[in-house]
This record gives C-alpha cells, sequence and structure tokens, in this order.
C-alpha cells in the first residue's frame, strides 16, 4: 500500500520483487482527505507557556523555602534560645539596668516567635502572586536570586503588615511595656542609669529582625535547590533547574 501525503521521503524499501521503492512525489492538486503536515516551529503560545511554567517553579522554590523556614522560626526557644538568630536590642539604645535590659530582650524574642507562623502565612501568599518579567534570567541567575527579587518587589507592601502582626504577638509578652521600662527617663541619677539613645518604633524593629531571620533560611534553601536536584519537589522545579 502506497500513502500519498505531501511530503516526499526517500527510502531504502523494496517490494517483494526485490525492487527499489521510489519516492512519491508531492501531489500538486487538491486531494480529498489528505491532512496537511504542518511546519514544526515554535509559536508564542509555547514561548508563554514555558515563561508560566519557570514562573511557576519560582513560586514553588520560595514556597518550599518559606515552608521550611518555618520549621526554623515557628517552634518555641527558636529566638529566644538561639543566639545566632536572636532579635538584639536597638542600636544606640543603652540601659545600665541589667534586669530591665533582659526583660526587653525576652519580650522582643517571644514576640518574634508568637508571629512567626502569621508572617510565614502571610509570606506565603505573597509568593504564590510573585511575578517577574524575566523568570528565566532569574533561573540562571545567583545562588540567591529568587530570594532577592522576592524581598525588593514586594517590601513596600509587606512592612506594615509585618508590623502590624508583630504589634498584636507582643502584647502578651509586654513588648512595648518593657520597651518603655527601658527607655524611662527620671531625674538625675535615674535619668542616666535607665536608658539613653534614640527612640526607635519597637515593632517595626522586631518585625525587622523576624524577616532577616526568614530570609537567611530561604536563601540557604534557595542555594540547595540549585544545587540539589533531590530539593526540586515539584515538576516545575525539576525542569526549570535542570540544566
Amino acid at each position: 500500500y502506497v500513502v500519498v501525503s505531501n511530503a516526499v521521503v526517500s527510502t531504502n524499501f523494496y517490494n517483494a520483487q526485490g525492487q527499489l521503492l521510489q519516492p512519491v512525489s508531492p501531489i500538486r492538486t487538491a486531494v480529498p482527505g489528505l491532512i496537511p503536515i504542518a511546519a514544526t516551529k515554535q509559536t508564542e503560545t509555547d514561548a508563554a507557556t514555558v515563561k508560566t511554567r519557570q514562573l511557576q517553579a519560582l513560586r514553588d522554590l520560595l514556597a518550599q523555602g518559606l515552608r521550611a523556614a518555618s520549621n526554623k522560626v515557628s517552634l518555641a526557644g527558636s529566638f529566644t534560645s538561639n543566639t545566632t538568630q536572636q532579635v538584639q536590642i536597638p542600636q544606640g539604645v543603652t540601659s545600665f539596668d541589667r534586669k530591665k535590659s533582659q526583660a526587653l530582650l525576652t519580650a522582643m524574642n517571644l514576640t518574634a516567635e508568637k508571629a512567626a507562623p502569621e508572617v510565614i502565612g502571610l509570606l506565603l501568599k505573597t509568593a504564590a502572586q510573585f511575578k517577574t518579567d524575566d523568570p528565566a534570567a532569574v533561573i540562571k541567575g545567583d545562588a540567591d536570586a529568587t530570594t532577592r527579587l522576592f524581598v525588593t518587589n514586594h517590601r513596600a507592601e509587606l512592612d506594615p503588615q509585618l508590623v502590624n502582626i508583630v504589634r498584636n504577638a507582643g502584647v502578651e509578652p509586654k513588648l512595648r511595656e518593657s520597651y518603655s521600662n527601658v527607655m524611662l527617663k527620671g531625674g538625675g541619677f535615674l535619668g542616666s542609669v535607665l536608658g539613653a539613645g534614640p527612640s526607635v518604633d519597637i515593632d517595626a524593629h522586631v518585625a525587622q529582625g523576624l524577616l532577616n531571620a526568614i530570609v537567611v533560611q530561604l536563601t540557604e534553601h534557595e542555594a540547595l535547590v540549585r544545587r540539589d536536584v533531590a530539593a526540586r519537589r515539584t515538576t516545575a522545579l525539576r525542569e526549570a533547574f535542570k540544566q
């Protein structure tokens, strides 16, 4: 049987009599039922699909990293008992009352621990909407390219929400009260003993410390995904970082 199409194919097939089968010339006239063979080329739709998958890979990377970070910042003692992650007293604030300083340090870090789960939830929601015009460039970028771009693009919208979360979380640990006690000014001897230095927004300070800790964990996870195939837990990640 010979199938007639609009393609010419050179063959080395022989018939039963040992005769070489010659290629069939293309049909120039329309043949009823003939299905044309379309040229294969990448269309604009193909390019858009690739870009969408790459963007999804970046979102997956952020989501994985944030879930991993949650285990490092949300547990009891993750700030109060971890000196490398601990939120420190604001720079420039000096207190000569050790008890009040320790109370403030404890209040700040208890607040960070209490605020962490809600902050992670907020960041996960934001990461799901993460966008960039050139996801391919981010994929080929530095070890922390995704994390840096995420923080840069969303910092303005995140900051007030982070401060509000910390403010609510700080009620029970008495964050503001502890800060006020350290900064309490008095006359004579008390004025020089209880506190000195510029006034700061203590809620914003704790929010920044908490965000810094999360970003450190997110950066470490991104580097892991880039170098370790086993860390790429979604199809989009495996496709985007397979090179």
